[in-house]
């Protein structure tokens, strides 16, 4: 019985925060492509990996707490065979509690209010300017094509950077979930630039149905709201 009490602790420590963060941001703001079973599991030691250092704050109190749970686990298991959760009602239960369920869950609620309004580019389009750093680029990627398709209604317009340095620029109106390639099609009221912002071709005039993107082709994007 200690043996498991030491592997449920472990299991708690090492995987319960980062999973209920995880699974809190993508209950809140879901992907379009479901990871798997490994790739939650690793995502979730990972931030708990990087949880760790709250535990290591309050590690002589939980120290204490798990010698309290194996003492009464073995007295009880010695004795009459029932658990009493008496001995354990204390300041330690509620720390513990408090950082292994309550304070993972509302920080997956953070990272996801965080990752839909774009807090992150936001600060550090402010921040790394100061540092001589350059700014990150809002490419393509998970939190990003969401935020283009999830749930929207309407069709949000956008700048699609070329690597090969065109500039398509237009309202994104349908879009692929190939797990193996994403692929846009923007409206026939796109124009066209160079590298420069030369106005190339204006697709309006060409009355066309829209124009289709490979994303394999695709720099960058910008989302305007």
């Amino acid at each position: 019985m200690p043996a498991t009490v030491e592997a449920l602790f472990i299991l708690i420590v090492f995987v319960m925060p980062g999973f209920l963060i995880v699974r809190t941001k993508e209950f809140l703001v879901p992907t379009v492509e479901k990871p798997d079973a490994l790739q939650i599991t690793l995502r979730s030691v990972t931030v708990s990996l990087l949880y760790l250092p709250l535990w290591l704050a309050f590690s002589p109190l939980m120290l204490q707490f798990r010698a309290r749970v194996v003492a009464t686990v073995q007295d009880q298991a010695t004795s009459s065979g029932q658990l009493s959760a008496g001995p354990l009602l204390d300041r330690g239960l509620v720390v513990f509690l408090a950082l292994s369920v309550l304070l993972p869950v509302l920080i997956g609620g953070v990272w996801a209010v965080s990752s839909w309004n774009d807090w992150y580019h936001r600060v550090a389009s402010r921040i790394y300017p100061r540092l001589n750093i350059p700014p990150p680029v809002r490419g393509i990627g998970e939190d990003l094509w969401d935020r283009l398709w999830l749930n929207r209604t309407a069709q949000p317009w956008l700048t699609i950077f070329m690597k090969d340095g065109r500039v398509y620029v237009g309202r994104g109106v349908e879009f692929s979930l190939s797990r193996h390639g994403r692929e846009l099609v923007l409206g026939p009221d796109t124009r066209l630039f160079d590298k420069d912002w030369n106005l190339v071709r204006d697709l309006s005039q060409a009355r066309g149905e829209g124009v289709w993107i490979p994303i394999s082709e695709v720099s960058s994007i910008e989302l305007h709201e």
